[in-house]
């Protein structure tokens, strides 16, 4: 199984707008349709007192297989999900794409 988390680090100011988007819009454009698609996440960033102030946000997606999860990048599910990108002023830094594969399920 593969995870691939993508990661949007935002402007304070952006926080809540940006949530809006991700829960009306991420996953609406053929995503679930896709083979090799198991679920997909959105986790919200939380803020704990006297640790460094946290507004990164995460998009979760799991796959069966890396090639499912290529085979999505290169689909026009893929290209319609990332026609209408948020302004580049809601972010704090660039946004980053991380790949796993899990090795222990419990």
């Amino acid at each position: 199984m593969i995870v691939v988390m993508t990661k949007f680090p935002l402007n304070p100011e952006y926080v809540e707008a940006f949530k809006q988007r991700v829960i009306e819009k991420f996953g609406e454009k053929g995503l679930t349709d896709q083979p090799g698609f198991v679920k997909m996440n959105i986790l919200e960033p939380k803020n704990i007192p006297g640790m460094p102030e946290n507004n990164t946000f995460i998009i979760e997606t799991l796959w069966e297989t890396m090639e499912d999860f290529i085979n999505y990048t290169r689909s026009e599910a893929f290209r319609e999900a990332h026609k209408d990108n948020p302004p580049k002023e809601m972010f704090q830094g660039k946004l980053s794409v991380e790949v796993y594969e899990i090795i222990k399920e419990k």
